[in-house]
């Protein structure tokens, strides 16, 4: 499957791909791009944004990232086999590494990374004739690399593995996720701001290079396999399995709008309050004291129990937290909102909207 929007993800349309599952897709500008996947190795190319996809000539491998620096240079990476082109594509040059590679990264013709199974990082300075081994210090699954320049990177994987160098890759230090669940997909905008996702509908966030992580609200309990952000607030993810496609939107850079901590003093309990104004025309104050770490869902349905804004879920440390709700887009009528804890209903509550 392909699909293209050209406002933003509010609509999406289907394009004509072939049989082949489909796991990256590059782009150098609105017209030409590549999409790669298998089995056998598949790579397709547009040179009119999509409308039409051209089957090139690839090899027995599966395929699972692509990467074109311009519109003549690109290389992909499966299996044990590293593919580049110099013409677009029109001949690919297959060299065998003795590593199983799942990502691939350039950041000019002559540099770039490639990682995969066993902690595997390979690194290349004359544009993929020769790659040399780094030393990751781990024997995980790594799926994703992103370097932002010549020194600065970042690879994760399978146990919430996340690494970084800022020597090219000479030296790798392990982060700190907070999570174990496997990682797909790292994208950073600068040196200090990136996001990864993957298992379980997990987003984690970092503002200070990965010094730290922070968990985002998680939206689906699906798959997530990419990320990829063009500036601090505006992103897109996408995956699947176990439930239907999925792509998420941000326009926040992933955090909540209108949702602020009160206090962390730490609650004797788990409470919902009665919104604020009661009734209220279009915004309201939501409140709710949670006594111990947990994930919290905090969602608001109509009369019908018809799921209409979810407005926290996430995990959420101790304390007091209250969230803006404006009902704008909503038509006049009662609404109830549902707090529960690690699945768990704590209350539910009635609010009233008047215009």
């Amino acid at each position: 499957m392909i699909l293209k929007t050209t406002n933003g993800g509010i609509n999406w349309t289907d394009q004509t791909s072939g049989p082949s599952f489909l796991y990256s897709v590059d782009f150098i500008n609105n017209n030409t791009g590549w999409t790669v996947g298998g089995s056998p190795g598949t790579i397709l190319k547009t040179t009119n944004g999509g409308i039409n996809w051209t089957d090139q000539t690839s090899g027995p491998s599966f395929l699972y990232s692509v990467d074109f620096i311009d519109s003549n240079t690109g290389w992909t990476v499966g299996g044990s086999t590293i593919l580049k082109t110099t013409n677009g594509g029109t001949n690919w040059e297959s060299q065998i590494i003795g590593a199983y590679l799942r990502s691939v990264h350039f950041i000019n013709n002559n540099t770039g990374w490639t990682v995969g199974y066993f902690g595997t990082i390979l690194k290349t300075t004359d544009g993929g004739t020769n790659w040399i081994s780094q030393t990751s210090g781990t024997n995980n699954f790594l799926r994703s690399v992103y370097f932002i320049n010549n020194n600065t990177g970042c690879t994760v994987g399978d146990s919430g593995i996340i690494l970084k160098t800022t020597n090219g890759g000479t030296n790798w230090i392990s982060q700190t996720s907070g999570t174990n669940n496997f990682l797909t997909s790292v994208h950073f905008i600068d040196n200090n701001t990136g996001w990864t996702v993957g298992d379980s509908g997990i987003i984690l966030n970092t503002t200070n290079g990965g010094t730290s992580w922070t968990s985002q609200t998680r939206v689906t309990n699906n798959f997530l396999g990419s990320v990829y952000f063009i500036d601090n607030s505006t992103g897109w993810t996408v995956g699947g399995s176990p439930g239907p496609a999925t792509v998420l939107k941000t326009i926040t850079g992933g955090a909540i709008t209108g949702f602020q901590t009160i206090s962390l003093k730490l609650p004797t309990q788990f409470i919902l309050l009665q919104n604020y104004p009661n009734p209220f025309n279009p915004v309201t104050n939501l409140e709710f004291g949670i006594s111990k770490l947990g994930f919290v869902s905090l969602k608001i349905y109509d009369m019908l129990g018809k799921e209409v804004a979810t407005i926290v879920n996430a995990n959420l440390n101790a304390g007091t937290y209250k969230y803006n709700f404006d009902a704008s887009l909503l038509s006049s009528g009662v609404y109830f909102y549902k707090l529960a804890v690690d699945g768990n209903i704590i209350d539910t509550k009635r609010m009233v909207l008047l215009k």
